[in-house]
């Protein structure tokens, strides 16, 4: 791919993946606080939510399509406008029609996501070196703050104005962001069939050396464990009441609040240096996140714990947040035809483990009620920072052996 004549400074990729944000943050706080409200139960609305974010392990299955005939940047403004639309239609049903808004929410979500493919492979395809590093943690950093932020807004929103100007808010805060996009220097992308077949089996071979070889096993392997998942994010608005937290409470921990810990924590992977592993950085930023869950395992159920509780699961999940794209950047190696559809692969892997813990939460709150939902999180982290303690130590003492043969 011919280089861009334009560098891209790192901190704009803070802004492309807004409209991601925004989409999941309404899913996340608006979305359980407002089924709550309905009186459905936790465990169901958990369910729910683990349907919701079910694209997020499965849409590379459909966003290779970014790779080809448009520029990344134009798939990542007309990806934008469709799925905000949808997310404003899903507005307008969910009072009347709940199960029909929940279905139109994951249609639109299926389409959102592949603004997160088309966008990676912007970052991928122009930037060099340390600053994909610098621009994952930007772009994580703006997922998060759009997730808490926009979250929270909409919840406001939703619960002081009429329905149509809540259906408005949400489906521009989801497309409006997207129009830094077309600020980022672009090549054009070859269309004619010959090229489509040629660029198809330089991709087929460029996944298969990404996913294939032993270089990027430790990655794969940290990716789709359950470390840094963030998946109770989902369920505390749900769970607010049982700690005598109101509405806004939920608005202030998970809007305006969570928003500036999330990006404080994903931040960390900014100031990091760049040269350091980033899966050894993930994995302890799951341990810190393992203490907040074990706190509000042993907490009492009061408003207090809850804001304390949240508050640093929030910051620790941030953290675990921006250092996971550097996971995925360096176990992707360079850019190539393929860089959406491997960045993609590589995420798409990565967020499976929000579905599965989602789940387990949810189950682990019908089993042993409000408690089994921070644990069972803090379980996941522990267990990944175990085995990753085991594995630094197994290569150091291997790297002595070979020195003491040497």
């Amino acid at each position: 791919m011919p280089a861009t004549t334009r560098k891209t400074p790192p901190w704009v990729f803070l802004f492309l993946p807004v409209p991601y944000g925004v989409f999941l943050g309404y899913m996340q706080t608006p979305l359980p606080w407002l089924l709550r409200q309905t009186g459905m139960s936790v465990d169901r609305i958990g369910s729910f939510e683990a349907l919701l974010v079910m694209p997020l392990a499965i849409y590379f299955l459909w966003s290779p399509v970014v790779d080809f005939w448009l520029r990344r940047r134009t798939w990542t403004v007309l990806l934008s406008a469709m799925s905000g639309l949808m997310l404003g239609t899903a507005v307008l049903l969910l009072r009347s029609y709940p199960e029909a808004a929940i279905w139109m929410l994951f249609a639109g979500f299926c389409v959102n996501v592949m603004t997160c493919a088309s966008a990676g492979g912007l970052m991928a395809s122009s930037l060099e070196g340390d600053d994909k590093s610098r621009a994952a943690a930007w772009m994580q950093g703006g997922t998060l703050a759009a997730q808490a932020l926009g979250g929270g807004a909409l919840l406001f929103v939703s619960r002081r104005m009429p329905i149509g100007i809540t259906a408005c808010v949400a489906a521009l805060l989801a497309f409006l962001p997207a129009l830094v996009a077309l600020t980022i220097e672009e090549p054009a992308v070859e269309s004619g069939l010959r090229d489509f077949k040629s660029t198809c089996r330089v991709m087929a071979t460029e996944i298969r050396e990404t996913l294939f070889t032993w270089k990027s096993l430790p990655g794969i392997l940290l990716l789709i464990s359950p470390v840094g998942t963030g998946a109770a994010q989902g369920l505390f608005p749900a769970l607010a009441r049982d700690y005598g937290v109101g509405e806004h409470g939920v608005l202030l921990l998970n809007g305006l609040l969570g928003g500036v810990l999330t990006m404080l924590g994903a931040f960390s992977a900014v100031i990091l240096p760049a040269h350091w592993d980033r899966r050894v950085a993930y994995a302890a930023a799951g341990l810190a996140a393992s203490s907040t869950g074990i706190y509000l395992m042993i907490a009492p159920l009061n408003a207090f714990a809850y804001f304390l509780g949240v508050g640093l699961y929030l910051l620790t999940t941030g953290a675990c947040y921006g250092f996971f794209l550097g996971v995925v950047v360096v176990t992707m190696g360079e850019a190539g035809a393929s860089a959406s559809t491997r960045y993609t692969i590589l995420v798409c892997i990565g967020n499976l483990p929000i579905v599965y813990m989602t789940k387990v939460e949810a189950w682990g709150y019908a089993a042993f009620g409000i408690r089994g939902v921070p644990a069972l999180d803090a379980a996941g982290n522990l267990l990944v920072a175990a085995c990753v303690l085991l594995w630094l130590v197994s290569r150091r003492m291997r790297r002595r052996e070979e020195l003491a043969l040497s």
